[in-house]
């Protein structure tokens, strides 16, 4: 898909050519905006030289599951992100690809995911900008870098809300156990910080040599300044959900832990309790001819009465040392 911008952020003609597009288009104030899906390696590379891209990151926008960055090259800026999403009805969330290029009068985008994995609608993202596109080419990387974000605080957001259930039920006897739910919620979060803790420190690296591409449009300004603030907030939370968690799975085994204690207690107490009258009826049980009391009329009952007591005697013990 190849599509113009004027100087006003509005829609204009693009030559079928897009090189000779993004000439007139820089010429003009505007820029060119060339979605590339459905291209091979060779494709790529020939489109690539036709833009005037580097060979490197053109590479890099065919091979697979690159690390999130910010990089510069002498004609353009190249940025790799992953898009996160998370839905609410699944516990999987899922990573799409996108590679950004960029310099005055030209935006290449390129979104690589599974078959099943819909990509954003890139072309309705432009043209809802929050900062519209009179901004030139910095205008459009704003607006699909922060759409890509807004996606991270979604996800972050919906961690959170789970992380919050799993703490409020941890100390709750009448939950069963869920290590499934726990490890599936330490792999959302685990993605979301994958995709953020290196470009949220690319992003504010490279704050300076970022502003050169908004060609002095000092409006636009604070809004790269809210994509680093966003990106360094998200980092931070994904840090902290993962602390939170680690607290909720320690406290989730601690709890275990004293429940099966406090079981043992009770499982031996009453496994006392259980031999008491086992091992005096097994001693009466023995061919001896002295056992006191075998020779009384009614020594079984006061056998049976000394057990009872021997019973109770242990019972109070052990209530007492809250094993029971």
């Amino acid at each position: 898909m190849i599509r113009g911008f004027d100087a006003n952020g509005g829609r204009t003609s693009a030559e079928s050519l897009p090189g000779q597009g993004v000439v007139v288009a820089s010429t003009n104030g505007g820029f060119v905006w060339v979605d590339v899906s459905g291209l091979d390696a060779a494709e790529m590379m020939e489109l690539g030289k036709e833009l005037g891209l580097h060979p490197l990151a053109v590479e890099d926008a065919t091979a697979s599951r690159l690390q999130p960055k910010v990089q510069w090259f002498e004609q353009h800026l190249f940025i790799v992100m992953w898009e996160v999403r998370s839905a609410i009805s699944s516990d999987e969330s899922v990573i799409i690809e996108t590679f950004i290029f960029a310099r005055p009068g030209l935006l290449v985008t390129v979104q690589r995911g599974s078959a099943e994995q819909q990509p954003v609608d890139l072309s309705s993202v432009l043209e809802n900008a929050p900062t519209g596109l009179a901004g030139g080419v910095m205008s459009g990387v704003h607006a699909i870098v922060s759409s890509i974000i807004d996606g991270y605080i979604v996800a972050t957001s919906l961690n959170e809300s789970e992380l919050e259930e799993l703490e409020d039920q941890v100390f709750d006897e009448a939950v069963q156990d869920e290590p499934k739910r726990i490890y599936e919620l330490r792999k959302r979060i685990g993605k979301v910080t994958r995709a953020v803790s290196t470009l949220a420190i690319a992003f504010s690296n490279n704050k300076d040599r970022l502003d050169e591409l908004t060609a002095g449009n000092r409006d636009l300004e604070p809004f790269v300044q809210d994509l680093i603030d966003d990106l360094t907030g998200v980092n931070q939370l994904c840090a902290d959900q993962e602390v939170a968690l680690d607290g909720v799975i320690s406290t989730h085994e601690n709890a275990i832990a004293s429940a099966q204690g406090v079981d043992s207690r009770k499982i031996s107490a009453i496994a006392a309790m259980l031999a008491i009258p086992a091992v005096i009826s097994g001693l009466y049980g023995m061919n001896f001819t002295n056992l006191p009391g075998t020779n009384w009329p009614y020594g079984w009952v006061v056998i049976a009465l000394v057990i009872v007591l021997i019973e109770v005697w242990a019972y109070i013990l052990f209530k007492q040392r809250a094993w029971l």
